[in-house]
Parts: C-alpha cells; sequence; structure tokens
C-alpha cells in the first residue's frame, strides 16, 4: 500500500520547498501530507443544527456521535435515519422533545463558548443541568501512563507528521485500544470514538477516552453525556474542564507524559500499585 492510500482519508498531497537548517542549507523540493478539512453539516428533522470545521472522514460516526455527546439523543435507537449526502449529516430523530433539546444545546454551547470573568463563567457553567458518571470503574496510573506510547502506535498523522489529533477509547476489561479517530478538530475526534463505540453498542462505562487535545468544559461534558469515567490527555486542561469534570463526576487525567502524570478530578478511580500518596 502506498503512502498516499495510507493517508488518504486524512490528508491530501502538497508540493512545497524544504530548508533544514542544519543541512547545507539548500532548498529541496518535498511532497508533504497536509490535512484535509471541510465544513460538515448536520440536519436534525430537516432542521439545520451545527456546522462542524472537520476532516471529511466516519461522518456516519460523527453525526451519531456528536448528537450523542451533545445530549440531543441518549441511544442511537433514538435516531430513525441517518444519511451523509456529500459532506452533509442528516439525521431524523424519533424523540418528541428534539426541538427542546437542540434549543437547550445552542444556548448552552454559547455558555461554554463565552468569555467575561471567573465568576461568572463559573455561574454560566452550574446553570447547564450536567450528568453525574457513576460508574465505579477504576484502572492501575501505570496502564494510564501507557497511553502516550499507545497514541503513537495507533495514529496514521503522528507516523505521517499530519496535523490532526487523535483520541481512542480504551477498555480497562480488555486492556486494549478498542476505537480510534483522528481529526483535525479535537472534539470531533471525540464525537467520532463516541460514536463508533456507540453504533458497537460499547459499554462506555468500561472506557477511558485519550485524547491529544486539552480538556475544556465542552470536552468532558462530552465524557460525561454518554457515562465514560476517566479522560486522558496528553496536553494540560483548562480550568473549565477541571470544574466540569469535578461537578459531573469524571476523573481528569491529563499532562500525560514519560515522567508522569497528573489527576486532577475524583483520584478514587486511580489504582497507584507503588502506594504514593500525594502531598498536600
Amino acid at each position: 500500500m502506498s503512502r498516499l492510500e495510507d493517508v488518504k482519508d486524512l490528508a491530501t498531497y502538497v508540493h512545497g520547498l524544504r530548508l533544514d537548517w542544519d543541512g547545507a542549507g539548500s532548498w529541496k523540493k518535498v511532497l508533504d501530507p497536509v490535512a484535509l478539512e471541510t465544513p460538515v453539516n448536520i440536519y436534525v428533522n430537516g432542521e439545520h443544527f451545527v456546522t462542524l470545521f472537520a476532516t471529511p472522514s466516519n461522518l456516519v460516526e460523527l453525526g451519531y456521535g456528536h448528537l450523542l455527546s451533545e445530549g440531543v439523543i441518549e441511544a442511537v435507537d433514538e435516531v430513525g435515519e441517518l444519511v451523509v449526502e456529500g459532506t452533509d449529516v442528516i439525521a431524523e430523530v424519533n424523540r418528541a422533545d428534539v426541538r427542546e433539546r437542540l434549543t437547550r444545546r445552542r444556548k448552552e454551547k454559547i455558555i461554554t463558548s463565552s468569555c467575561g470573568s471567573v465568576e461568572d463563567y463559573v455561574n454560566a457553567l452550574n446553570s447547564i443541568s450536567g450528568p453525574w458518571v457513576a460508574s465505579e470503574k477504576r484502572v492501575d496510573a501505570e496502564r494510564l501512563g501507557r497511553m502516550v506510547g499507545l497514541s503513537a502506535k495507533v495514529s496514521k498523522g503522528f507516523r505521517n507528521s499530519i496535523a490532526v489529533h487523535t483520541a481512542f477509547l480504551y477498555s480497562v476489561e480488555r486492556d486494549d485500544v478498542r476505537y480510534v479517530a483522528e481529526d483535525v478538530s479535537r472534539h470531533v475526534t471525540v464525537d467520532k470514538v463516541i460514536g463508533m463505540a456507540a453504533l458497537d453498542r460499547a459499554d462506555f462505562s468500561d472506557l477511558v477516552l485519550f485524547t491529544t487535545g486539552r480538556q475544556a468544559s465542552d470536552m468532558v461534558f462530552k465524557a460525561a453525556r454518554v457515562g465514560i469515567p476517566i479522560t486522558v490527555s496528553l496536553r494540560g486542561p483548562l480550568y473549565s474542564g477541571v470544574y466540569t469534570a469535578f461537578k459531573t463526576g469524571v476523573t481528569l487525567v491529563a499532562i500525560t507524559r514519560g515522567k508522569g502524570l497528573t489527576v486532577y478530578t475524583h483520584p478514587e478511580r486511580i489504582v497507584f500499585r507503588k502506594q504514593v500518596q500525594p502531598t498536600p
């Protein structure tokens, strides 16, 4: 399989001129994979819901995952039909309260994207009726630490230097990566893996979400709405993400790198085999 075939769902190839500072100082022609992005429109019952800028792959999974993670539906069976036409995702949702849910999500989207004082922002987050993740699933800290290596292993974008985010869902029970998505948008990677797992009838309470993107409130809400108990990020969190994880019962782990990791909320789900005691 050629390199182009391997990444054609993520990128196209573009010619460029490359200058390496540690070389002879001369230019050379290169042909590099460049990440694809396009506006993807999601329609619900004939009404435009949202436009996402995303990598145009796995759009069925994106459609289901976005509707679930944004609280428009609670189960894939509530969708009577979902079709993709070009980059339009068209869903028919069989819920009597679907219009009310769409309106509420549009209002909450403004809140979680708002600017202003910290006090105003916290009050706005408190006004959202969030879910509570009650899973008692526990996982070894060492397993979480290994996820950085797993992300490099499963990511075509990483192997080919393509500017995309990676997210995957890891099964604690199976000790294995179950669903992987890559996209120019960190939010869309999460939508896609949630859609993959939901269509596969996976048990979300058994899954850990890993993402290369930072954890803001909307990212944490996505996990909480489907019942994912633990989220792990390569990068540092935002305060809104930490606060939302605390309020929704999600264990938020971040800055997961070679030297360690940081648990910001609900550490009771993390098992420390070496009996390490947190310093006050």
